[in-house]
């Protein structure tokens, strides 16, 4: 990944020491971190990130704990205000002559997170390396901008008004409903009932959605997601209408697999992007995954968008497979066991 070189480069090309402690915010399960930078903290709540890191010799948390830190490193993402409340956060984190180093691919907007930086503590250092852009700075001793606070704000988790449900920046479509799953949510009302897995389930709009819609008729709902920020919101969007479901939390990585023949049901709008680009085998991966989660009879209901080729693995894996419902350039297949 572009931003693990970048990032990385100050120190490999000694413009930057190297400091012996230190904390890297936002990794992705692709980074491809250089085993240079062993002794910084991986923060993650990405389950594959924070998989593939932990095997590669990394020490990996969920959130960012106390420490005598000499340096934080932010990657910073697609969406401005998650990148901006982490380099808050880092910041606040960092004493006195702390080194902040911050990276974004050129096609994230990390110019204007630079600028914003700029305006806010002065001069920056930086340089263009791997179709990215790191910039850097020192903590001095004036108070932490105002500024700062709003930051951490914009990147918090809130309720949303255009939704009715709990969301943050960083959370896949978590200021709209996305239409996909709008779609697969309209064929909740009817036979689905029992035992039910939401796999991908975000903040947790559809399993929401199928609790009003069988009401009194799913007797367990087991919602899996592989970022945890996500996953707590789900939480509290669901939890005030499990009624008498059992409700379950996963915070898993649904490609890694899951336990077999335990649902009678799978809904799923499964992630199709490994960064930037399309990649169709996550889909695929989480078609067979339900597959060995559905008991025999058992059913899956999913949603893609109509040009991601899912029909043949649905064949493969099911006895039999039929379109739904198509709308708006999606479609929702049902598979059956």
């Amino acid at each position: 990944m572009s931003i693990a070189k970048a990032i990385h480069h100050p120190f490999a090309s000694s413009l930057l020491p190297l400091p012996a402690s230190g904390f890297i915010l936002n990794v992705q399960a692709d980074s491809e971190l250089p085993p240079a930078l062993r002794a910084f903290t991986c923060v993650t709540g990405f389950k594959p990130a924070h998989d593939t890191l932990t095997k590669a010799g990394f020490r990996v948390v969920q959130e960012l704990p106390e420490g005598d830190w000499q340096a934080g490193l932010c990657m910073m993402t697609k969406h401005k205000a998650e990148s901006l409340a982490s380099i808050a956060r880092a910041w606040a984190a960092l004493p006195v002559g702390g080194l902040l180093v911050c990276c974004g691919d050129n096609d994230t907007g990390v110019t204007s997170l630079m600028k914003a930086v700029k305006d806010t503590f002065g001069e920056v250092e930086s340089l263009s390396k791997y179709h990215a852009r790191t910039f850097w700075l020192r903590k001095g001793d004036r108070p932490a901008p105002a500024i700062l606070a709003d930051w951490q704000a914009g990147g918090a988790v809130r309720p949303v008004a255009a939704t009715g449900f709990t969301a943050g920046p960083g959370m896949h479509g978590w200021n709209k409903i996305d239409t996909g799953s709008r779609l697969l949510a309209a064929q909740f009302p009817g036979a689905i009932r029992g035992r039910v897995a939401d796999l991908g389930a975000g903040w947790g709009y559809l399993s929401a959605e199928l609790l009003r819609a069988a009401p009194g008729r799913i007797t367990g709902l087991d919602l899996y997601e592989a970022d945890a920020a996500s996953l707590a919101a789900a939480a509290v969007n669901v939890a005030p209408l499990a009624g008498e479901t059992v409700l379950k939390y996963h915070w898993a990585d649904v490609t890694a697999g899951l336990p077999r023949g335990r649902f009678d049901w799978v809904i799923t709008n499964p992630p199709f992007h490994a960064g930037k680009a399309t990649d169709v085998t996550l889909g695929t991966q989480f078609i067979t995954r339900a597959a060995e989660a559905l008991g025999s009879g058992g059913t899956m209901l999913l949603v893609a968008n109509k040009h991601l080729p899912y029909e043949a693995v649905v064949e493969k894996h099911f006895k039999s497979r039929r379109t739904v419902a198509e709308a708006d350039g999606f479609k929702v297949i049902e598979g059956k066991r």
